[in-house]
């Protein structure tokens, strides 16, 4: 008995250490349909869990079950959710995230890798640093690329943006697509993702624009037809945690977090890009019809757009600083 007692005091001891330091699942917020971003969702929880030995454990939810991206950025202010799995274009949504409309401003950067460039550059950090404070979350990290938006229709192929005049197309509520889109001709219509297949079905809209990949995932071959390579914006996926909980870990609990993300974007962006190459091939097989469109022209009518908002919808200036990026 004497010899039981010291056992069941260590065995609550290690309980009491275990308990300390195990946290609550912290729970992720996304707005894609689960097939899209799932799979990164689940694989970057899986680095998490195995880096921080099992203290961690992340919990997703997909298809914007906890809400909108607006929702979402606000829930990271207050506490709401606990962490994001989100575009890095829509830190415009975040408040003070102003100069990040400039991300979303069609063909502002030359390509992906001028897009990868500038993630990693002082540019991005500058602009980055206030908009954590003010908007109380911390900037986990880059996790995976995304392949181009394109453009897809259900009824008109699209060569230039004069065949766009009317078109009912959902897009990101970022103002410098919208305003874009509307300068193209089109009717920006807004739809929340998870409700997206449905209002094409039903004619609500006529089209929309996303990724290869995401077009394939989402099935939206199965109502629509064409799709235009315009390659109009460049993005990727980026982890956000709420400041509050962020401050909450452990120096080495948050270095498994942040490690867990270069993990995950090695994996990720490489399995992007090959499902997105696979993807043109489904959405052919599919009946969908790829249109290589005039892109000189949709660049030039973008530009005009664009110029006619600097300083107003980001500050005067961004669009050079981001170009300038090599």
């Amino acid at each position: 008995m004497k010899r039981i007692r010291p056992l069941l005091a260590g065995l609550a001891l290690a309980s009491l250490a275990f308990a300390a330091t195990a946290q609550p699942a912290l729970r992720m917020a996304y707005v894609a349909p689960p097939p899209v971003w799932g799979p990164i969702a689940d694989h970057y929880a899986k680095e998490v869990a195995d880096r921080s030995n099992g203290e961690l454990k992340v919990q997703s939810f997909g298809a914007g079950q906890l809400g909108s991206l607006p929702q979402n950025y606000a829930g990271l202010r207050t506490g709401q959710i606990d962490m994001m799995l989100a575009d890095t274009g829509t830190l415009a949504l975040a408040k003070g995230g102003k100069d990040f409309n400039a991300l979303f401003a069609p063909y502002v950067f030359r390509d992906h890798a001028h897009f990868k460039a500038f993630m990693q550059s002082d540019t991005f950090r500058q602009m980055l640093a206030p908009v954590e404070k003010e908007a109380g979350f911390k900037y986990v990290g880059y996790v995976s690329d995304r392949s181009p938006r394109q453009l897809t229709t259900s009824n008109r192929k699209v060569l230039k943006p004069d065949d766009m005049k009317g078109l009912k197309v959902r897009v990101p509520e970022t103002p410098a697509i919208l305003e874009v889109m509307k300068g193209w001709g089109a009717a920006p219509t807004p739809v929340p993702a998870a409700e997206l297949y449905l209002a094409m079905k039903q004619g609500l809209v006529d089209g929309q624009d996303n990724g290869f990949d995401a077009i394939a995932g989402a099935k939206y071959y199965e109502v629509q037809k064409y799709a235009m390579r315009i390659d109009y914006i460049q993005s990727g996926l980026m982890v956000l945690m709420a400041a509050d909980k962020w401050s909450r870990l452990s120096p080495a609990q948050q270095k498994a977090m942040t490690e867990a993300v270069a993990a995950t974007e090695k994996w990720a962006s490489q399995m992007t890009w090959d499902v997105a190459t696979k993807s043109i091939d489904t959405l052919k097989a599919n009946g969908m019809e790829i249109v290589e469109p005039d892109l000189a022209a949709f660049r030039q009518a973008a530009d005009k757009v664009i110029t006619g908002f600097d300083g107003q919808l980001w500050s005067k200036g961004t669009i050079e600083k981001i170009r300038a990026v090599k």
